[in-house]
């Protein structure tokens, strides 16, 4: 609409001006070098106008031939970055989707393109990521550490490289390198504290946490968790040559997460080794209040040698006492009557772990031990028949039969790091070995069911006995066996 105005308007402006000149032609008189000329007015502004036309073209002419070389020069450049970022875009894509080669062919052909080297050289490095050539993506990233603005990305691709090589070592070099200079970068603390924990190296693993919730790179609770399992292990590793220092660290850890068993256990063991009696009953009688376990009531019961057997068994009521609802209670309440040879109170303690199904294989020797405390011969047969076939339970297999609570290797104690201080969740590997030993059974518990003869039926053969086989205490016929004998 504009341009038709426009137009409209220039039309008529011509017109009035040729209607002007027609009414007022006027003379025109040029005298130049000796000559002279007289014409129109309007042919002389018409003259003027082509000449002045004339002019203009040929300054334009001159102007584009003066600078056609810078402007081919330009076009040439131009181009060419296009066309390396066509091939940038062709390299990213290519690495994205997995096909290497063409990643590296792209690459390279960008890298001639395009004059920005740490562009191209971490285009190279990722497109030599995805070939599977980790040499070239090495040397790449070696390149670009001497850029600052590259070098964080760098060091990131060389821990990549030596993870996937399994060098614990060499991640741990270049996370730390970017760990102590990168702020709150969290892929960095993560590869490194992942690297030091593959690695075994507890106490450097444990700074590392430290200065990752400083930086709220991990959240309180967690960081609480995967702190006492990292004392907890560096703590058994320095358990025969330092005890002072390991009984340190395990108390620290037991401060950190007191439902910590191994912790506390070991803190509570180290400590009485000093005759620091009582800052061991009080980290046992935590953990036991919290999350109650086999190891801590063991521990807690030899916290004082010359006790006797009287006094070991009223200290384990006692912790008993400070979680009385709990299964593990209960059954702490089971063996020490069955150790003193208290049948009431044995009775009542099985009684309530014998009515929950499913009975475990554990319990099932506790009430085979009560049975033969009462002299039924036939009873713990039964009980010991049920136990071959009852499940096992986890929180027990962790007290070897050596008498070592948690014997936990690097690898085990790898994989508490990350149960425990994610989920809170206590591994038991031995019982996921299938280690589960009957140590809880005394030897007398063990008694051979005798052969029972019987009456010869029809059909049996001559001169042989027979023999029946011991039924569960949840087949019909028991009780009925039991009336009998």
């Amino acid at each position: 609409m504009i341009r038709l105005i426009a137009t409209i308007a220039l039309c008529v402006v011509t017109a009035v001006l040729a209607v002007f000149l027609t009414l007022n032609p006027g003379v025109v008189r040029v005298e130049f070098l000796g000559v002279e000329a007289e014409g129109p007015f309007a042919l002389a502004v018409g003259v003027l106008l082509i000449i002045t036309f004339l002019l203009v073209v040929a300054w334009w002419l001159i102007s584009k031939v003066w600078g056609a070389p810078d402007a081919f020069r330009k076009f040439r450049l131009r181009r060419k970055r296009d066309q390396g970022f066509d091939a940038l875009e062709r390299a990213l894509i290519a690495s994205a989707a997995g096909q290497g080669a063409l990643a590296v062919r792209q690459a390279a052909r960008a890298e001639a393109l395009l004059d920005r080297p740490a562009l191209s050289r971490l285009l190279s490095a990722r497109a030599a990521e995805a070939d599977g050539d980790l040499a070239s993506a090495q040397s790449q990233y070696e390149a670009m550490l001497e850029d600052s603005r590259t070098r964080m990305v760098a060091r990131r691709g060389l821990a990549a490289i030596a993870e996937a090589r399994g060098d614990s070592m060499g991640v741990i070099t270049h996370a730390s390198e970017a760990f102590e200079t990168s702020g709150p970068a969290r892929w960095a603390y993560d590869a490194l504290f992942a690297a030091q924990v593959n690695a075994a190296r507890w106490r450097e693993a444990e700074t590392t946490l430290t200065e990752g919730e400083r930086r709220s790179l991990v959240d309180r609770a967690r960081a609480a968790r995967t702190r006492a399992v990292l004392l907890t292990a560096e703590a058994r590793r320095m358990e025969a040559s330092d005890p002072e220092a390991a009984s340190t660290l395990a108390e620290r850890a037991a401060g950190a997460a007191p439902d910590f068993a191994p912790a506390a256990e070991l803190a509570g063991r180290l400590l009485a080794d000093q005759r620091r009696h009582r800052r061991a009953a009080e980290i046992l009688e935590a953990a036991w209040t919290r999350a109650p376990h086999p190891a801590l009531a063991r521990a807690y019961g030899a916290l004082r040698k010359s006790d006797t057997k009287a006094k070991r068994a009223e200290r384990q009521r006692a912790l008993a006492a400070l979680n009385a609802e709990h299964r593990e209670s209960r059954i702490l309440l089971a063996e020490t009557a069955l150790d003193q040879e208290n049948r009431d109170a044995a009775r009542e303690a099985l009684a309530s772990l014998t009515a929950q199904p499913p009975v475990s294989a554990r319990v099932c020797v506790l009430a085979a031990r009560a049975a033969q405390l009462e002299d039924d011969a036939p009873g713990a047969r039964r009980w010991m028949t049920r136990a071959a076939h009852a499940p096992g339970e986890a929180d027990w297999s962790d007290i070897d039969e050596t008498g070592a609570a948690f014997p936990y290797t690097d690898e085990d104690w790898k994989r508490m790091v990350d149960a425990w201080g994610r989920d809170g969740r206590l591994i038991h590997p031995r019982h996921e070995r299938y280690e589960i030993a009957a140590a809880a059974a005394p030897d007398s518990a063990l008694l051979e069911a005798p052969a029972k003869p019987r009456a010869a039926k029809p059909g049996d053969s001559a001169g042989e006995d027979s023999y029946q086989a011991p039924r569960a205490p949840d087949d019909p016929g028991v009780e009925d066996d039991a009336r009998k004998d």
